[in-house]
């Protein structure tokens, strides 16, 4: 692929990043690419560095040093330009509470020059997506808090950005609104827009993302795929069986040295092993002594969260702090 249709394959692009509040330093030369149309999932624990790389690539921090680019415009020479090319959904909304919701867009789309049938059609188009047309009419200041979640990240979506800034989205969300949300957010990304997400939710970037980087005290230190990063962690560390008769999860315990964790799920038994081979020959013996018959057992590949773990404890772990 030549050069010039590489550059219009990114969407972001970050080249030696640095950012420092005083002695503390909160970039390190960051360094990564998102592709167009992709979801793209910044992961790492507090005080890594996620929102304040946002806040730089959003152009609301200046940088210290390297190059920030999105959709092809430098963030710090045409950042009125990049402005109209992405949305930013923060953890706190920027919406009126006390204007109805359709307003709320319609008064967005006002600010961001659309005329008015654009806007008006837009709010309407939005309102149908995000399945809020029966709360259009109620201020934004009644909704739950994931209805709440659904007008902020359609109000970032009114001007038809090219790249939307997700910063944490499911965060206090019960398991309902959390699963609608991700689904809102994968037919966004169907749609052509660029996602870039934040999460401490490591299933949901599991579930959602192309393209996972891992940020440590201000590095990167893991960048690929969710199956690249998972084969990382080696051998697959957790095992579901079902005995008949049932088992309970401390007699697993005591009966298996290699599990360290048991939990019951419905009929099965969740375990989480240190060594799948010794985990078996464990099970096998237990089963044999006890005179049990084995009618399941499922091996679960390793989790995008297991790999996170692994490459936070090769890192030295992370302190808490501003993200």
């Amino acid at each position: 692929m030549r050069q010039e249709d590489e550059e219009t394959q990114v969407a972001v692009r970050v080249v030696g990043l640095r950012k420092s509040y005083g002695s503390l330093t909160a970039l390190d030369g960051v360094s990564f690419d998102v592709r167009r149309g992709s979801v793209f999932a910044y992961l790492g624990p507090n005080g890594a560095g996620k929102t304040t790389t946002i806040n730089l690539l959003a152009g609301l921090l200046p940088r210290d040093a390297g190059e920030v680019s999105v959709c092809g415009l430098d963030v710090a020479t045409a950042p009125v330009a990049v402005k109209s090319r992405i949305g930013v959904v923060t953890e706190s909304s920027n919406l009126y509470p006390e204007l109805r919701c359709r307003r709320n867009l319609e008064y967005l789309g006002e600010l961001y020059g659309l005329c008015r049938s654009e806007r008006l059609c837009r709010a309407g188009e939005l309102i149908e997506q995000f399945g809020l047309a029966e709360k259009a009419g109620q201020p934004f200041g009644s909704l739950s808090r994931g209805m709440k979640r659904r007008l902020t990240i359609a109000a970032a979506l009114v001007h038809r950005p090219e790249v939307l800034f997700l910063d944490e989205p499911t965060t206090g969300l019960d398991v309902p609104s959390a699963r609608s949300l991700r689904e809102l957010v994968l037919r966004v990304a169907r749609d052509g827009t660029t996602v870039f997400l934040t999460t401490h939710n490591l299933a949901e970037a599991e579930t959602l993302a192309d393209d996972v980087a891992i940020l440590i005290r201000g590095r990167i230190v893991a960048r690929g795929t969710v199956g690249e990063l998972r084969s990382r962690v080696g051998e697959a560390r957790s095992l579901s069986v079902r005995f008949l008769p049932e088992v309970s999860p401390e007699k697993a315990k005591e009966s298996c040295p290699s599990v360290r964790r048991a939990d019951r799920v419905g009929d099965m038994l969740c375990l989480e092993v240190g060594s799948l081979h010794a985990a078996i020959m464990e099970l096998a013996d237990c089963a044999r002594r006890e005179g049990l018959h084995v009618e399941e057992l499922i091996c679960s590949p390793p989790s995008l969260e297991e790999a996170f773990v692994d490459i936070l404890g090769e890192a030295g772990g992370a302190e808490e702090g501003e993200s």
